[in-house]
């Protein structure tokens, strides 16, 4: 009996899978090339294990107006865009500057790592996300790691510091209080992370005593996303005298690349 020479259906399957794959990463590719921006990494700067800051350059970027709070989506092989917010705009340099925390171990946190003096990324933006600059009362900051970037974008934005308070939850409290020095926001009160939410309480209070500080503050919470929820669930049963509150998720348990 002659052997077959037929492609069984799983073969079949398999083989319209891959190709599905292999063309949704060339799409990605071209869409990238398309509507994504060369940027060139200029400065490389470690300021701690898990926290690298970037100087870019492009001259396109000359002519592009950052505004504090803005968001710049980088394209990162295997991850997809993933996003920052960017601070130290130079118009006149054509540079920005970036701060990336490095966690766990993911495609983005790769890049970010092994991203060096010459690295070519490829970016979209920047563009609108926080509304910072017109902010021009006094403002409650609230964040994590991820959040440091931001927060720096603020203090730039403000004439004078009066009438900003920041409160951080982080993993590692002295690692997050010696970047904070570094990025000048020494000020800033930093809550130690715990599992299960244990140091919401603590959270809160530091929360409650920064809106105590500057009455009718406007809240800015970002960062992790079921902190933000928690938080906004305890603050909406025993309210604090505030102007309402700005929200951005930068993370969420169990989801990846948010914006």
């Amino acid at each position: 009996m002659a052997r077959s020479s037929g492609l069984r259906l799983w073969d079949c399957v398999a083989i319209s899978v891959g190709t599905m794959a292999s063309i949704g990463t060339v799409l990605r590719d071209k869409l990238s090339q398309i509507v994504f921006k060369a940027l060139v990494i200029d400065e490389v700067r470690d300021l701690s294990p898990h926290f690298r800051r970037f100087r870019v350059s492009a001259p396109w970027l000359r002519g592009v107006a950052a505004a504090p709070g803005d968001k710049l989506q980088i394209m990162i092989n295997e991850a997809g865009p993933r996003t920052y917010s960017p601070f130290g705009h130079d118009a006149d340099g054509g540079t920005i500057e970036l701060l990336a925390y490095v966690h766990g171990d993911t495609p983005t946190a790769a890049w970010v790592r092994n991203a060096q003096v010459g690295t070519t990324m490829r970016v979209f933006g920047p563009r609108g996300s926080l509304a910072l600059a017109s902010l021009s009362g006094p403002v409650v900051f609230v964040g994590d790691e991820t959040s440091f970037g931001t927060a720096l974008a603020l203090q730039r934005a403000r004439a004078a510091a009066d009438g900003v308070s920041y409160v951080f939850e982080s993993t590692s409290v002295e690692e997050a209080d010696g970047v904070l020095r570094e990025l000048g926001l020494s000020a800033a009160k930093t809550v130690a992370r715990q599992s299960g939410h244990g140091h919401l309480t603590a959270l809160e209070g530091a929360v409650r005593a920064a809106c105590a500080q500057h009455p009718g503050a406007r809240l800015v919470l970002t960062g992790h996303a079921q902190t933000i929820q928690a938080l906004r669930k305890r603050l909406k049963a025993q309210p604090v005298q505030s102007s309402g509150q700005s929200v951005k998720a930068y993370w969420a348990d169990g989801k990846r690349g948010l914006d």
